[in-house]
């Protein structure tokens, strides 16, 4: 398998005008052939999934994220509502929880939190939202140079 491609505008790899016009047309049939993401968040969104949608999609509208993402943003966003309710609730009733059998233990809501956290890096990164994200969709990787025999072994 090939590597993963690059937008053609940042990338520093000298390319043919043939590579440079092939390059732009996968990259229009790959973002560009599809509508936008609605600037609004959907209204079946919570408050808090929803103010979490309305902050970062301007952002998210530079990237070539589009309307058929759509699923995997509301994901995010209702993730990361889950993430803040749970950990607003930790707050109030504490990281431990004092069992009858085993004493003091750590409160359930904390898988949840993880599980929440964990979900929200996932998408997180597969929108460009992560900085490494957005470096591996618009940073060329570096050409290795093959060794030849004669590197390897003079001449």
């Amino acid at each position: 398998m090939g590597r993963k491609l690059k937008v053609v505008d940042s990338n520093k790899k000298h390319l043919t005008n043939q590579e440079k016009e092939e390059r732009k047309a996968i990259e229009i049939k790959a973002s560009d052939g599809f509508t936008e993401l609605q600037k609004t968040a959907p209204r079946h969104l919570n408050q808090v999934a929803r103010a979490e949608y309305e902050r970062i999609i301007n952002d998210l509208r530079t990237l070539p994220v589009r309307n058929i993402d759509r699923a995997l943003l509301d994901s995010y966003c209702t993730w990361y509502a889950i993430y803040k309710e749970t950990a607003k609730k930790l707050d109030e009733i504490g990281y431990f929880v004092d069992d009858a059998n085993k004493g003091l233990v750590a409160n359930p809501l904390i898988v949840t939190l993880e599980k929440a956290t964990t979900n929200i890096q996932k998408a997180a990164s597969q929108l460009g939202l992560t900085v490494d994200s957005r470096m591996k969709m618009f940073i060329p990787k570096q050409e290795e140079k093959k060794e030849s025999l004669f590197d390897k072994f003079g001449g």
